[in-house]
């Protein structure tokens, strides 16, 4: 089962003012060249086999869109129409042109390597490992009916282990002692967040970005499942609406 990230960088107009609703629009301009029974189905899921977030570099003065497929399915519905995006496109929302300037694939994995990667390596199981997560664009959870506007460990866990279980097609991390292991290991190390709500429609979603660290115990198995984990949640995304640009996280393991 395949993993990949197209991303596709655009010239940044100069009329265009830049806020979180451009994660919204670009799902818009996704949902317009993928097969519309396809997209009726992905309306269905409350899962959804891809992530994608838009985000400005300062460094290379562009926009930069990263659209991620967690399974085969997605990369020919998703990734495949999108590398034929053409060289303008029309943001109806912002009734502006905005010019492609590359596309490229810059991830190219299955489920089957990443957990080899991990599993196969060897791990100091006398030191702690720490993993920083850099939440690029707004994230927040949801739990009974409530937003949860701090990376909780136990729904950050259980987000990531979904996600994996639901596309990966392997059944190793479907078990709940899994759940047990990560949660008796895991702790958090250090954090620094601020909070940055998601506008929608109207509605206002409380949200964060920032780092948060976790640390793991000296435990191999808790190690080589989270930091599986870790590289995973650069493609899939974490917490809520990770489709319209949500969720977007960059992670950096420290063995």
């Amino acid at each position: 089962m395949c993993l990949k990230t197209l991303e596709i960088k655009f010239a940044l107009p100069s009329s265009i003012k830049l806020n979180q609703a451009i994660g919204s629009i670009m799902q818009g301009v996704l949902m317009e060249r993928i097969d519309h029974d396809y997209a009726t189905y992905l309306h269905q899921q409350n899962l959804r086999p891809y992530s994608q977030y838009i985000f400005f570099s300062k460094k290379q003065n562009c926009l930069i869109w990263r659209i991620s497929s967690l399974n085969d399915e997605a990369e020919n519905k998703i990734l495949t129409p999108l590398l034929d995006l053409p060289y303008s496109i029309y943001l109806r929302h912002k009734q502006i042109n905005i010019t492609t300037l590359s596309k490229e694939i810059i991830y190219n994995n299955t489920y089957e390597k990443l957990a080899q990667k991990y599993f196969s390596s060897i791990i100091n199981t006398d030191e702690k490992a720490f993993i920083d997560f850099k939440f690029i664009t707004s994230t927040t959870f949801k739990s009974q009916g409530k937003y949860i506007i701090f990376p909780d460990l136990h729904l950050l866990i259980t987000n990531l282990l979904n996600r994996w279980n639901t596309y990966s097609q392997t059944d190793f991390l479907n078990d709940k002692t899994v759940y047990s292991q990560l949660q008796k290991h895991l702790y958090v190390a250090d954090y620094k967040l601020n909070m940055r709500p998601f506008s929608l429609e109207g509605i206002r979603i409380p949200a964060f970005v920032g780092t948060y660290t976790i640390g793991i115990q000296p435990n191999p198995t808790a190690q080589k499942i989270f930091a599986m984990l870790s590289e995973f949640a650069m493609l899939s995304g974490i917490g809520i609406k990770t489709a319209i640009g949500m969720g977007a996280v960059q992670t950096q393991i420290h063995f």
